[in-house]
């Protein structure tokens, strides 16, 4: 641990000016990770799970930032992941349901499309459709998550190189053949140069090339819980391994977005199980990301979560990890607090407590990225 401490220092002292700030665009890269629903009692459930129980270590817990996101919606002290995820994307909290717009339906600006404009390589992951709010607020404007059809067809518009996830149905893909129906999306985006990938082995035994833009649809809807994956779903440490080996090729560096999106899910319907299973593939691509990092100075991990869903506590149990119980408050959102975690060039803004919006905000910042937060021009 004390040689990767080093090793960190090391790295941010290289990367300071004189007067001891960070130089513009110091920031290659950014792999953006999301935890959907995420909060401490899930955290503190996962590391118990483990074989040393209290005394164990979750990828997580290596990280040498960490911070408070106040998480709160424009109208709600419970945000839903629309809101959330359109303060993460853009730096405005907004109302629940909507998009990466405003209030008054104003759209704003992406930092994934953003670091696009840069020449940066983009990519989202996700365990969930494509079409879900998480993903679609870093892809779209939309005045209402529910509007799937047209979201799909955004998503597409914004040609971002890797789209990896569920969602299958929105864009039109037979659920038995896997192939696309007639009048399909899918066929849109064929024509813009996307290679088509419907399984695991498609995933895994595709030829990676530098012009490679890659879509994956693993499934109709949501992708299963990881504890009960199909075969033909690859995990999502699978896809973000994939998506990472795209993306990484590009000279002018990347935005990857990757969202374990069913962690929500296993709170909402109160699954311990499932919740455990969702959590300890989520740090195993934590793990994935810290140790690309490593390996490639300029790489910012920021981990955090859009709410906590569920109210989970842990109400009793032995340090060894046996005997541990759970209790749940909710089967809904809860207007806790949640994480922030950090790695890499300028990591150290990202603790303290802070209003969610000022995470990409920062990013923005240590990216080079200026005028940010902003409404897209001309609207």
């Amino acid at each position: 641990m004390k040689s990767v401490r080093r090793l960190v220092i090391a790295l941010v002292l290289a990367l300071l000016l004189p007067g001891g700030a960070l130089a513009e665009g110091a920031v290659k890269n950014v792999i953006l990770l999301i935890g959907d629903g995420m909060g401490f009692g899930q955290i503190t459930a996962a590391r118990l799970s483990l074989a040393q129980g209290a005394y164990s270590q979750l990828n997580l817990d290596t990280m040498p930032y960490t911070g408070l996101s106040i998480n709160f919606a424009a109208n709600n002290i419970i945000t839903d992941s629309a809101a959330a995820a359109t303060a993460l994307a853009t730096g405005f909290r907004t109302e629940t349901g909507r998009l990466g717009v405003l209030p008054d339906g104003t759209p704003v600006q992406s930092i994934l499309l953003r670091a696009k404009e840069m020449g940066k390589k983009t990519g989202v992951v996700a365990t969930v459709s494509l079409t879900d709010a998480t993903l679609a607020a870093f892809l779209v404007n939309a005045d209402h998550r529910a509007f799937e059809r047209e979201i799909a067809a955004a998503i597409l518009a914004a040609e971002v190189d890797v789209l990896l996830g569920g969602g299958g149905d929105a864009f039109g893909i037979n659920p038995f053949t896997k192939k696309p129906k007639s009048n399909a999306l899918i066929l849109q985006a064929l024509e813009q140069g996307y290679t088509f990938v419907a399984d695991r082995a498609g995933l895994l035994d595709m030829e990676i090339t530098p012009d490679l833009k890659l879509i994956g649809l693993f499934i109709g809807g949501d992708m299963s819980f990881d504890i009960t994956r199909l075969p033909t779903e690859p995990s999502l440490l699978e896809m973000a391994e994939r998506a990472l080996q795209v993306v990484s090729q590009e000279p002018q560096g990347f935005f990857l977005l990757i969202e374990g999106s069913r962690i929500d899910r296993a709170g909402h319907t109160n699954s311990i199980k499932e919740l455990i299973g969702e959590m300890l593939m989520f740090d195993q691509v934590v793990g994935l990301a810290l140790d690309f990092a490593r390996a490639n100075p300029g790489t910012l991990v920021v981990v955090t979560a859009d709410h906590e869903t569920g109210g989970l506590a842990i109400t009793g149990g032995n340090p060894s990890g046996e005997g541990v119980t759970h209790g749940w408050a909710a089967t809904a959102h809860t207007g806790s607090m949640v994480p922030i975690y950090a790695f890499g060039p300028g990591a150290e803004r990202f603790t303290g407590t802070l209003q969610i919006t000022e995470i990409p905000v920062r990013i923005a910042e240590l990216m080079g990225i200026g005028d940010f937060p902003a409404a897209k021009e001309g609207q």
